[in-house]
Formats: structure tokens, sequence, C-alpha cells
């Protein structure tokens, strides 16, 4: 039997089609072996791969540690342990570099540093960045340890998100306020990339946050640039265990409840 479920795929509805994939920020080893076929096909078949933010481009950090360097000069070293395995948009973006296809980010350098750069100082983030660009070249880099609840990870593997299960997930105003900017800056950045070029095939990893919920989520707001946006069907074919189960116990009972001569000699 041949099974259909939404996945965290939406394919934009243009020649050639482009996709918006929704992501768990968590090690890829939790979640990269349950990404269903469809995802991995696009993921193929692009020729440009955007995440929130590109670890592999030296580029992006240096700008990220000139703005550190303005904004601040003191503040309280961090003290957050890293994860030995990628974050599923690090390994998305790592591979797409050693697939030769063309990377970049959605949000800008001065965004993460205004989000972070109370984490550390200067001289911190600069030999942080030192060892990020070490660790990207060779394959090893990591990010801060992050606590998901396995249900939470349960949800996103079985495709159970949805818009009410979101909008339970923020906490503060702050924190909705803040992914309601997010939603749009993104939004405007994909427009801005699919106007440029009609020819490439583009692959957005973005955070499944940023799909779901009752605000003007981002693939709310892509549509009112007019594109037409399709939640992609994963399909699976399942093997039905318990069919032979089934089989087998009816035998059973019927051998136990019938003589021998009931049965067909061979």
């Amino acid at each position: 039997y041949t099974t259909c479920s939404c996945s965290h795929l939406w394919r934009i509805e243009r020649s050639p089609p482009s996709y918006i994939f929704g992501t768990m920020h968590v090690s890829h080893e939790r979640v990269w072996p349950y990404i269903s076929k469809e995802i991995r096909q696009a993921f193929s078949s692009s020729t440009h791969v955007y995440a929130e933010f590109n670890p592999t481009d030296d580029t992006y950090w240096d700008d990220f540690l000139r703005c550190i360097v303005n904004r601040t000069r003191r503040v309280e070293r961090s003290t957050n342990a890293a994860t030995p395995g990628k974050i599923v948009d690090v390994h998305l973006m790592m591979e797409a570099r050693r697939s030769n296809k063309t990377t970049g980010s959605l949000e800008t350098p001065e965004y993460f540093c205004e989000k972070l750069f109370m984490v550390a100082n200067s001289t911190t983030w600069t030999l942080a960045v030192d060892t990020i660009k070490s660790r990207v070249k060779n394959g090893t880099f990591g990010e801060p340890k992050m606590y998901e609840p396995e249900e939470f990870l349960k949800a996103y593997i079985c495709s159970e998100f949805d818009d009410e299960y979101m909008e339970n997930l923020w906490n503060t105003s702050t924190e909705f306020d803040g992914i309601v900017m997010r939603d749009e800056n993104m939004s405007r950045r994909i427009h801005s990339l699919l106007k440029k070029s009609k020819k490439n095939r583009y692959f957005f990893a973005v955070g499944a946050g940023h799909m779901f919920g009752k605000r003007e989520h981002l693939i709310v707001r892509l549509k009112k640039y007019g594109y037409k946006i399709t939640r992609i069907c994963a399909y699976e074919k399942l093997i039905l265990i318990w069919a032979n189960e089934v089989l087998e116990d009816f035998t059973l009972a019927t051998y136990n409840n019938s003589s021998t001569d009931d049965f067909p000699k061979f």
C-alpha cells in the first residue's frame, strides 16, 4: 500500500520549480534519516541553496565580526557547550557547497549581530569565528546545544505541525514580534532572489516555525507577492506486517476448530 502525508516541503510553482523546506534546528542525525525522498530530490535538483544564514561564507562572518566590534567591547563570555552533530541547516549548506551549488543567506549578518552580540566580547567572537571557519572547512562545525523535547521531534518527523500547534509555542509577545519581523525580511529576500533569475532552481531552508501559525507567516507573505505555492505530499510504501499475523491467527483458529479431513490433500 502507498500512503500519502504532508511533508515540510513547499513547491513554488514556476518553471523550473523552486522549493522551501521547513527545517528543525537540531542535529541532523536526529532528523535527516527520516526526511522523505521528495525533499532529498528537491535538494539534489537545486542549483542554489539558501538558509537563514550561510556558515560556509567567510564574508558573512567577517561582516558579522565587524558589526560585533562596532556594537560593544565589554560583554560577558559565553558558556554554551557545543554539540558534535551539525544542525540540519548547516548540514544542508555544507552538502550544497560540496555539490558546487551556489549558497547564500536569507538573513543579514547585522540581524545575527544584534541577536547575539551580548553572548561574548569582541575578542572571544573573533576566536569563535576563526574556529567556525576552520571547522566548516574540515566538516566538523557544530552549533550550540539546544534541548528539544522528544514529543516536539516526533511532531516534526511525523509532519504533525499545524497552525494551532505552532501558535501555542510562542511564550512571549516579544518572541512573536521577532518571528513576524523575520517572516517579513525573509519573504522579501526570497522574492528578490526569485525575481533576479527564472532559470535558477532555488532550495530555501528555513525553520519550520516560519511556515505555520495564524499570523501572516512566510508562505502567506510569499503568496501575496503573487506566487502559487503547493505543499508537497510524501508518498511511502508500507509493508503491513499485521496482515500476516492476522492470516496466521485465522489459519490456526480454523485448524483448531476443524478435523484434518476438512483440509485439502496435497
